[in-house]
């Protein structure tokens, strides 16, 4: 019998280092954090296809929704720093404290960016006019044309309501007092944002940003059987549609009062 004891005590050494392999195998590694939360501009207004993603980290990135909201699974816990970029505003860095297992809440404020438009020529011979342009699509396209007469005749506040009347255009107003212009093409259809143009260059800001005694015409185009090819470019977008490139479904474009007259 001595001699089975060497035996036995080898055995249970080897039982005993299975069990302790088997227990750190089945070690779960800690729960990961959610965040959920809004970009919103400097009025606390909510601003829809801004992108946010963890520095650092490839993977985890979203974009937000057409109430600006967004949520992000499966984070890091611990000290967390997220990246926020939008087109027109400024990007921006945030860090959070995130817990094991919780679902964390935050709103990440964006300040616009300075808009620099591209310089436009202006000529002073008879056969031409900063205007033709705008002169050309009104002759031959469909939309919406509105001449500094018109405009006269309004009696606009501001650039939105300029566009107030025009068929198939919804101007609401935000919770910070400023207005909102959309498409609305049928009954419970998706809201669309135009996209803007000044002077035929792409403008990522809003049309109040122009006063009335600043615009000298306007043409607006509602759908895109109405956009002039000109006009139909696929731009990066994350607002209402799918991220990535996508065509506008509506387009406004600005021209500025002729520098050469007085308002």
């Amino acid at each position: 019998m001595r001699c089975q004891r060497p035996v036995l005590v080898s055995l249970l050494s080897a039982l005993l280092a299975g069990s302790i392999a088997r227990a750190q195998d089945t070690v779960q590694p800690p729960p990961s954090a959610t965040l959920i939360g809004t970009v919103i501009d400097s009025g606390g207004a909510p601003l829809a296809g801004a992108e946010i993603s963890v520095v650092g980290l490839d993977g985890l990135r979203t974009v937000t929704g057409d109430s600006g909201t967004f949520r992000l699974t499966g984070l890091p816990t611990g000290s967390v720093v997220f990246s926020v970029r939008r087109i027109g505003y400024e990007a921006a860095t945030f860090t959070a404290q995130l817990r094991p297992g919780r679902t964390h809440r935050a709103n990440f404020p964006l300040t616009m960016a300075a808009q620099r438009l591209r310089t436009v020529g202006i000529s002073d011979t008879m056969n031409t006019h900063w205007l033709d342009q705008f002169e050309a699509r009104r002759s031959s396209q469909r939309g919406t044309f509105l001449t500094r007469k018109d405009i006269e005749k309004r009696n606009a506040r501001n650039g939105s309501d300029l566009v107030r009347t025009i068929p198939g255009i919804r101007v609401a107003s935000r919770s910070n007092g400023s207005s909102e212009v959309s498409m609305t093409r049928a009954a419970g259809a998706q809201r669309c944002l135009p996209q803007m143009y000044v002077h035929g260059v792409p403008y990522s800001g809003t049309l109040d940003d122009f006063g009335v005694d600043d615009i000298e015409a306007l043409e607006v185009y509602v759908g895109i059987s109405e956009i002039p090819a000109e006009l139909n470019r696929s731009m990066p977008t994350g607002v209402g549609v799918r991220r990535g490139m996508a065509a506008p479904c509506a387009v406004i474009v600005v021209w500025t009062r002729d520098p050469r007259k007085r308002p």
